[in-house]
Parts: structure tokens; C-alpha cells; sequence
């Protein structure tokens, strides 16, 4: 099963903060008698990561969704679903690298930036950059901001070398690349996007050996390829 992990970095981080019992990150105003809006919470967890010095945390992230249903007679047209994101913290490399689904990742990114114990900014890889890098790729997502197809997929071996890629190139820009990378003697099945979004295929045991490989790929692949953004 892949499993993605987004690389942020952090100008603060209140660790100290962050205990066993969830700190509601978005403390917000609420009319009395009126359920609250979507909250963030986060936590230590219980269990340990044996990896450098990294902590891991649990965020309780809450968006609203847009769906109908009923509670027994009640009718409702919208809802606050909870989702659960697994956070790898890093004073050495100011890293919050954040593993769960996309949706609930990048919105709690967006709502970092008025949140008082947390300020994180996202990346923006130079796709073009990393391909040169690569002595090969098994894909690429093309994303086009012109015309009636925003986005187009290739899959194949000698990518590089085809028509359609020279063409794809010269009309869009690369937002995913997908290759096998080379770590402790196995090539291992990754995907990189552009927002700084590691995708590992390849099933390890140990969380502490995901993260092995995806600082692994920083180091390597990614460390002078990037801009931080908002």
C-alpha cells in the first residue's frame, strides 16, 4: 500500500507544548449553545521513533464536508469529518514531514498560518531539476494551464527519449515523477510531485525505515532543488 509523506518546514514548533493530553491548535470564538467549528488538536504519541531525532506526533485535523444524510429524523446537508495525520518532527533539519490523506494534509497546511504554536512553510520542486537528475523515470504527470486537457499522463520505459514527452515538455510542466530508487542494495518504487510529496510503494516494517529512505531522498535527490512558499 503507498504511503506519501509531505516535507514542510517549520520556523516554530512548540514541543514542549504538544504533551500526551491533545492541544486544540485553533482556539477559536463560539457562540454559546453552537457546536464549534472544525478544530485541529495534536499530541505526542505514545509510540517512539528510533530514527535521528525525530518525535512523532498525532494532529486530529477536522474540514467540513458537503453531504447529505440523516441522524434518525434529522436531515443534514453537511458535516465535520475528523481525520487523523501521522507528523515526523525534526529540530536538526526543522522538517514537520506529514503522512495522510491529501486533502486533510494541505488544508492543514493553509490553516497553519494563523495558528500561534505552529508556522510551517510547504516547497515547490524544480521538476525539470530532478529529471535531469534521474538516469531514468516509469512516469510523469504533465500539467498543462492552457487548453482542454489540464493534465496528461505517460508511462513507459525511455521516457525521456519520446515524442510525446519532448512534446509534453514543451507545453506543460512536470508535476509527478514516478522511478526506482536505489537504497540499502534494493531499488525501491518512489513517486516524487512537485509540492514536495515523497510516495513510497515499497512496504517497510518499521516507520523509522520509511523515514530512513525519505530523508534519504532529501538528502540526495531534493536538498538544492526546492523554494520554500507560503
Amino acid at each position: 500500500m503507498a504511503k506519501s509523506y509531505k516535507i514542510t518546514f517549520y520556523s516554530k514548533f512548540d514541543t514542549d507544548t504538544f504533551q500526551l493530553a491533545p492541544y486544540l491548535l485553533d482556539k477559536q470564538m463560539t457562540l454559546e449553545g453552537l457546536p464549534p467549528d472544525p478544530q485541529t488538536k495534536i499530541m505526542i504519541a505514545r509510540d517512539r521513533i528510533v530514527f535521528e531525532d525525530f518525535e512523532k506526533y498525532i494532529i486530529e485535523h477536522e474540514m467540513e464536508e458537503n453531504a447529505l444524510g440523516r441522524i434518525s429524523d434529522s436531515i443534514f446537508s453537511k458535516y465535520i469529518h475528523k481525520e487523523y495525520i501521522h507528523s515526523y518532527q525534526s529540530e536538526k533539519y526543522k522538517t514537520l514531514l506529514l503522512s495522510g490523506k491529501k486533502r486533510y494534509v494541505l488544508d492543514f497546511c493553509k490553516k497553519t498560518k494563523v495558528m500561534d504554536h505552529i508556522k510551517i512553510q510547504t516547497i515547490k520542486l524544480d521538476m525539470g531539476v530532478l529529471l535531469a537528475k534521474l538516469p531514468h523515470v516509469k512516469g510523469v504527470w504533465f500539467h498543462f494551464d492552457n487548453g482542454l486537457i489540464r493534465a496528461s499522463a505517460l508511462m513507459g520505459v525511455n521516457l525521456e527519449s519520446t515524442t510525446d514527452f519532448k512534446r509534453f515538455s514543451e507545453e506543460g510542466d512536470i508535476s509527478t515523477l514516478s522511478f526506482h530508487y536505489e537504497y540499502g542494495s534494493l531499488k525501491h518504487p518512489i513517486m516524487v510531485t512537485d509540492d514536495g510529496t515523497i510516495v513510497l510503494y515499497t512496504s517497510f516494517k518499521q516507520i523509522s525505515a520509511e523515514l530512513e529512505i525519505v530523508i534519504d531522498i532529501y538528502n540526495n535527490l531534493l536538498f538544492d532543488l526546492y523554494k520554500k512558499v507560503d
